[in-house]
């Protein structure tokens, strides 16, 4: 049955590149098989650290919402947050290097779909809504079409499936099918005109290279970039990042030098509570804020204003650990001669995109994301002391 419950969270990483609901249910059945499993075996579950600090961070965000300034919004919401138990079910079942391939490929294959489904939809999406005269024009229809959460899915199977290139073509291999792969998932993620996913992904691909890549690594990087720099609607993005930084306008810096630091001070150690606030309640603050913006653009930000300095606290320590035991597994395999030095490297340059994304974007929030932070994390937690089973009973 722990054979079984394995193929259900590679079957789940698989869905979480494409599908929320059916990456759940095979979630839900990975768990359901591994503790039926132990209770059988009567073997006692080790955690690894990053298992105990979501169970912490968990249990506070839970008391604090039920206390918090509106338990009947919030206390709904909750539930995202245990979809976070990947970091169990991979902290107890991805104990091999062969199991940890088998997940991220899973994933990574899975990106493929959700960036064919991009690449396919949002010029239609984006021809309808202009015909239906909701937009002024088709660039800025297709722009609008973004997908904060299909582009971080994509973002991270790019890292994933240059990672297996590489480690395919250091064992001799061919990579063809993995090019594939990085290029769909390349397209879409350029397509999604999702500023922060763009920068996350440069900054990471650019550790990759100076770590493993050569001249040619980089070369390939800098004509991408030149090609994406020159078309005109990356530009007109990029241009209109500086409407960000005007905490005028109503965006993230209103959010984040008004708002917030006002929640903060009217409540500081338990916070409001999870996802407990409106956009009524932002524009009481600041009555300039966009409309229907009900989150404030920020892991950071939001961790402290929904959980106070203490909730926040938790989750430091919590993504703290989580970020130690990828590098842990780097290092332990880094002068491996087959392919777990590489995919050790890009697991934890996947999950320090998403961190990296997360400090101008919700995305611990997103439910989508939420299995891929869960799935990354519960990797390196189950490869945590050097791939040996952590079960003893």
């Amino acid at each position: 049955m722990e054979q079984t419950a394995f193929i259900c969270f590679a079957v789940s990483a698989f869905f979480a590149g494409f599908s929320l609901p059916l990456g759940r249910v095979m979630l839900a059945a990975t768990l359901l098989m591994f503790v039926v499993d132990r209770v059988r075996r009567r073997a006692v579950v080790k955690l690894a650290p990053s298992g105990w600090l979501y169970l912490a961070f968990l249990a506070w965000a839970v008391g604090v919402t039920v206390y918090g300034v509106d338990p009947y919004r919030g206390v709904p919401c909750l539930t995202k947050l245990f979809w976070f138990a990947g970091v169990l079910a991979g902290g107890w079942l991805v104990t091999t290097s062969d199991r940890l391939a088998t997940v991220l490929g899973a994933y990574t294959i899975g990106t493929s779909l959700v960036a064919l489904r991009t690449l396919a939809m949002a010029p239609w999406q984006a021809w309808k809504t202009l015909h239906a005269g909701l937009q002024p024009d088709f660039m800025t229809a297709l722009v609008n079409t973004g997908s904060m959460s299909d582009s971080q899915r994509c973002m991270v199977g790019l890292i994933l499936a240059l990672g297996f290139i590489m480690a395919v073509r250091r064992l001799g291999g061919r990579a063809a099918w993995w090019w594939v792969v990085a290029g769909l998932a390349g397209l879409a993620l350029a397509l999604s005109f999702k500023r922060g996913a763009w920068f996350a992904t440069v900054a990471v691909l650019a550790v990759l290279l100076a770590v493993r890549g050569g001249w040619k690594a980089w070369l390939g990087l800098a004509a991408a970039l030149v090609v994406l720099l020159s078309l005109p609607p990356m530009q007109h993005r990029l241009q209109a990042l500086a409407d960000e930084f005007d905490a005028g306008r109503g965006g993230r810096m209103t959010m984040w030098t008004k708002v917030a630091p006002a929640l903060v001070r009217e409540h500081p150690w338990c916070g409001v509570g999870y996802r407990s606030l409106t956009n009524e309640d932002f524009r009481r603050i600041a009555p300039e804020i966009e409309p229907d913006r009900d989150h404030l653009h920020s892991n950071v930000v939001e961790m402290v204003v929904s959980t106070g300095w203490i909730g926040f606290a938790l989750y430091l320590a919590w993504m703290g650990a989580a970020l130690l035991e990828a590098v842990g597994l780097v290092r332990r395999t880094r002068r491996s001669a087959g392919a777990e030095g590489m995919l050790s490297l890009v697991l934890l340059l996947g999950f320090c995109a998403l961190l990296l994304n997360g400090l101008v974007e919700y995305n611990f929030g997103d439910a989508k994301l939420v299995l891929v932070y869960g799935l990354l994390m519960g990797c390196a937690a189950g490869l945590r002391n050097d791939g040996r089973l952590m079960l003893k009973g």
